[in-house]
């Protein structure tokens, strides 16, 4: 009889060990193993062009799909876009630092550089989503490993690639003219590859600095001749939209290329580059894993993908007839 207590005693107690350790367990892997105990999270957003809320709303759907639901484990602090300069930006993430975020979502170089400064000394994790060279920015110290508080998706260089698309789409172009505002690191930075491509592919480039919409429109009605060509650089403050000067280009017959696909929703015949959309969604992956607990630090910096737009209304416009080939080989065809 009492070897049989002690026998029940111990299988009592062996199993209530046997529970303890499969509590402990699971306690552990709630505070560690890259899975934090938090079940819901707040992310700042900080955008200075307007064409680029579409990288939001691609973050959005991306986190969504990744099983995050807004208003239930998952709020987003977006303000719209703010005004093109530093004061602006910095005043937007003092805001957000002040409502407690869990992460600071950037899209473009002035809000990242911004955020770079005021998470200094914390462990707050930005991450952007695009910058042009953000190793040449000083914002990463490297691609593989970035270090300290920042990551993000950056954008490749597409310039080469889709001013060739542009010539091929646009037979007996001889001249490259490309605006560009002065004061926008990115446009300063686009017109060098503009360049240096156009000199590769044997055609001449011509560059105007121009501050306003209309400095545009009118050096756009100065130009002439069929073998002529505008390309568009990123110029976030105009706002990074070429509605604003398509038809001035229409009417004297000039055909325009970039490196942006909604300029060729907007009018452009042809484009080779990002999708703002498609960003935002890498960014989701990256966004993800940070609120999960990797440092931005040890988060390898995406590059975009390229997306090749041809518009055969812009085409007709124009009396194009762009190859079967480029067609065929286009991601999105506007008909």
């Amino acid at each position: 009889m009492d070897t049989m207590r002690h026998y029940q005693k111990l299988k009592f107690s062996n199993g209530l060990m046997v529970i303890l350790f499969i509590m402990t367990g699971l306690l552990l892997t709630a505070c560690g193993g890259g899975v934090q105990a938090k079940e819901t999270f707040t992310i700042g957003a900080v955008n200075y062009v307007p064409v680029l809320d579409q990288v939001f709303e691609g973050l959005k759907q991306g986190m969504a799909e990744l099983g995050y639901v807004e208003g239930e484990n998952i709020t987003y602090i977006y303000n719209g876009v703010i005004e093109p300069n530093p004061e602006a930006a910095d005043r937007e993430i003092q805001s957000l630092l002040a409502q407690d975020v869990d992460l600071i979502f950037t899209m473009g170089t002035l809000p990242t550089h911004q955020a770079k400064q005021a998470v200094e000394g914390t462990d707050l994790p930005v991450i952007f989503a695009p910058v042009i060279n953000p190793l040449e920015e000083g914002l990463i110290k490297s691609i593989r490993q970035p270090g300290g508080n920042v990551s993000g998706v950056q954008n490749g260089n597409a310039i080469p690639k889709a001013l060739e698309w542009l010539l091929a789409a646009k037979p007996g172009v001889m001249k490259i003219y490309t605006p560009y505002h002065p004061d926008d690191a990115v446009s300063v930075t686009a017109v060098a590859s503009v360049r240096e491509a156009a000199l590769a592919l044997g055609v001449e480039a011509e560059f105007d600095e121009v501050k306003t919409l209309d400095e545009v429109v009118t050096a756009i009605e100065s130009l002439s001749g069929d073998d002529t060509a505008i390309f568009v650089v990123p110029m976030p403050s105009l706002g990074g939209d070429i509605t604003g000067f398509v038809g001035a280009a229409t009417e004297r017959g000039i055909v325009i290329g970039s490196t942006n696909g909604t300029d060729v929703k907007n009018g452009a015949l042809i484009s080779y580059g990002t999708n703002f959309i498609a960003i935002g969604k890498q960014a989701a992956r990256l966004v993800d894993q940070a609120l999960r607990g990797t440092p931005p630090a040890d988060l390898p910096v995406e590059t975009t993908e390229f997306f090749l737009n041809v518009n055969l209304q812009t085409a007709e416009t124009f009396a194009i007839d762009i190859p079967d080939e480029i067609v065929r080989q286009a991601d999105v065809v506007v008909r």
